[in-house]
């Protein structure tokens, strides 16, 4: 009798396994399923209506976040991230929002208790590509606090240099003016493109946040 009920309780353990490669094989196809040139009305007949949308001039990208089956009956929070151009797929990035894989550490940065970063600007750094900063911009905005995000936005850019169009995208992160200031702070001294400062100026509301922003950027009046 005991030997018939180990081996229920073995084909049961069994099943449950199965059932669970089979739920996250089907996750897995349908991720695989999004290519390259798909219009947005075929990937939402895959994915359905995003959680999440942004654009800025001819890029749009709209983020998923779906819960898949892991291991002991688990569940994973799985983010896809899909960018189109002219409403075509141009890329796509899926990850689990936990647990984060390491971000490389740098020195520490510095920020004035002022409106302007004490650090001087990064000149002939090597800067950042679209793809590390997609990356980067997904684990800031995946962490639950703010705090967090902004410690590894810190640690994540280091000395590499960030286009005005890359602080925005960051900066929109946040709805209100002040969060998007401290953004500004850190990675001020790593904008490569100056000449494109109004870029930042007109992504804030009000004229006050546009005044401090002139401020950590060293524009002056």
């Amino acid at each position: 009798m005991k030997t018939i009920k180990l081996t229920l309780a073995l084909l049961a353990f069994m099943i449950g396994i199965n059932s669970c490669a089979s739920i996250i094989g089907s996750s897995k196809d349908i991720m695989m399923s999004v290519q390259k040139g798909m219009t947005q009305k075929e990937v939402s007949s895959i994915l359905g209506k995003p959680q999440y949308r942004r654009f800025d001039q001819e890029t749009e990208q709209w983020e998923y976040v779906k819960l898949v089956a892991g291991g002991n009956l688990s569940t994973v929070t799985t983010s896809i991230v899909i960018d189109f151009v002219n409403g075509r797929v141009v890329g796509m990035n899926s990850f689990n929002t936990a647990p984060h894989p390491p971000v490389a550490v740098y020195p520490a940065i510095e920020v004035g208790d002022g409106t302007a970063s004490s650090r001087p600007h990064v000149s002939g750094g090597r800067g950042m590509n679209e793809r590390d900063f997609q990356s980067l911009y997904n684990k800031v905005k995946s962490k639950p606090f703010k705090d967090d995000q902004l410690e590894l936005l810190e640690a994540g850019i280091g000395n590499r240099g960030l286009s005005c169009k890359q602080c925005v995208r960051m900066m929109s992160i946040y709805r209100f003016d002040d969060d998007k200031l401290e953004v500004l702070k850190i990675i001020a001294p790593n904008i490569s493109d100056r000449e494109n400062y109004d870029e930042i100026i007109n992504a804030l509301d009000f004229i006050s946040s546009e005044e401090k922003a002139r401020s950590i950027l060293g524009i002056k009046k």
